[in-house]
């Protein structure tokens, strides 16, 4: 069987392990528990960037989204704005086309009313020569 005995090599060992314990803690714990705790930190600093980030793109969101409702409405108001200034001007080129037209119409009317006076006259003077031609020729004698 195994025996141990205790003496002074034992003691050495403890001391060891205690001294090993100490410099490892110093050397190797320490520097590693202050990069996790640096990293840790760290960590915890990005992901309140990032949470600020997320918020502060969601209220860019926002915002643009109602700037895109507000340019649309003032677009359609001037959309709206053109269409009745269209709807305006429409009315008031046919406005005066329509006088244009019943001055050309009236202009027209009067000189067929004065050609129509003028063919009655020229007529009136055809019907007397010709009532007269054909009194001379009915009687077969000159007519004064």
């Amino acid at each position: 069987m195994v025996s141990i005995d205790i003496n002074s090599s034992l003691l050495w060992q403890i001391a060891n392990f205690l001294v090993l314990m100490v410099a490892l803690n110093y050397l190797l714990y320490k520097p590693i528990r202050g990069m996790l705790a640096k990293r840790a930190e760290k960590m915890a600093q990005l992901n309140g960037e990032i949470t600020a980030s997320k918020e502060g793109a969601k209220s860019k969101e926002e915002e643009l989204e109602s700037r895109r409702v507000e340019a649309r409405r003032q677009g359609m108001a001037t959309a709206e704005e053109l269409k009745a200034e269209g709807r305006a001007k429409e009315r008031e080129v046919i406005e005066a086309a329509t006088k244009e037209m019943e001055q050309t119409v009236a202009k027209v009317r009067a000189e067929i009313q004065a050609e129509i006076g003028q063919a009655r006259d020229e007529l009136k003077e055809q019907v007397q020569s010709f009532g007269k031609e054909l009194a001379q020729k009915i009687l077969g004698r000159s007519i004064q």
